[in-house]
């Protein structure tokens, strides 16, 4: 998978995060063709990029645009400590208009084979919170909200919008946390690993995902995830997550997936492998921020103001 708009149209429970990564050839003096990421047709969402993870190199830097700013880091300067494998870095850009990752080879005689990254996205729909903090312009019905609900004092005040985490810990009522663990064989026509349904009043949330990746870039191992109705909904090649068993399983990608009908995990790979893969995924209570936030109900069917309170960003 490689992000792009209609990755994006494809979201249906926001805020979500969906990870990615790639196993790029970086030519020399070149950027990688064709690009990383390069969004611009998202608007009224936003987005914020976030768990960038690169192989080192002091002849490849990191590229970024996020709206009308430029950002260039050289990969080599991403010092970890102890292990080789890929870390993510301290990033979280956001976007109103246009978010760009790219890499770029400085060398003039050596290209860049198989060079490694993998990075996260999140999707958000901006509330009135939002849009008054980042200068969004305003519906007639939002200027209407901000009016009744005193929304710009609060935003003056510096509470809100509240920071995601903040959100997900007070909104994400978690029920149960699981761990899941396989090793499986994966033939070339791929195999679903399992295959997850929330119960009544529940719904699901996928948070992390690990698997090996194979004997070499060339496997082509890929996690795919079906959500509901949509099938492939994420799939990323395991090899950008770092080379050998104990480095990929080492660590997660991290992802936010909700799934309020059916969750399935697969594996693809272009020849056959033995392959572990571990996932975590949560059972949350489905409660009517949730009905209001993605469209479950009306405002009509949901208690007094909860509607109205959900779109202003206040719940």
């Amino acid at each position: 998978m490689t992000i792009n708009e209609a990755s994006i149209k494809r979201v249906l429970y926001f805020p979500e995060q969906l990870p990615d990564g790639a196993v790029p050839t970086i030519a020399t003096q070149s950027e990688v063709s064709p690009t990383l990421l390069d969004l611009r047709q998202f608007p009224p969402l936003l987005v914020r990029l976030s768990e960038v993870a690169v192989d080192r190199d002091d002849e490849v830097e990191m590229r970024f645009k996020v709206d009308a700013t430029t950002l260039s880091v050289l990969t080599g300067s991403m010092l970890y400590r102890g292990s080789p494998q890929l870390l993510a870095n301290n990033f979280s850009l956001l976007a109103k208009s246009r978010i760009y990752y790219n890499l770029f080879n400085s060398s003039a005689v050596n290209t860049k084979t198989d060079f490694k990254s993998f990075f996260s996205l999140w999707v958000i729909k901006p509330t009135v919170a939002h849009k008054l903090r980042y200068g969004i312009p305003l519906t007639p019905d939002e200027q209407k909200l901000n009016r009744d609900l005193g929304i710009s004092d609060t935003v003056e005040k510096g509470l809100l919008p509240l920071p995601l985490t903040q959100q997900i810990a007070r909104e994400y009522q978690v029920i149960q946390e699981e761990t899941h663990g396989f090793q499986v064989t994966v033939p070339t026509a791929g195999v679903d690993v399992e295959t997850l349904h929330p119960v009544n009043g529940q719904f699901l949330l996928l948070t992390k995902l690990s698997a090996s990746p194979g004997d070499a870039a060339a496997d082509n191992i890929r996690i795919a995830i079906d959500r509901d109705h949509v099938s492939d909904y994420i799939e990323f090649p395991t090899w950008s997550l770092g080379v050998g068993l104990e480095a990929a399983m080492g660590k997660d990608i991290s992802c936010f997936i909700p799934a309020l009908h059916e969750l399935r995990i697969k594996l693809k790979a272009t020849v056959s492998r033995t392959i572990n893969i571990r996932f975590t995924v949560l059972k949350v209570a489905m409660t009517n921020i949730f009905r209001a936030r993605w469209g479950l109900a009306t405002r009509e069917e949901l208690p007094k103001d909860v509607y109205d309170k959900v779109m202003a960003g206040v719940l």
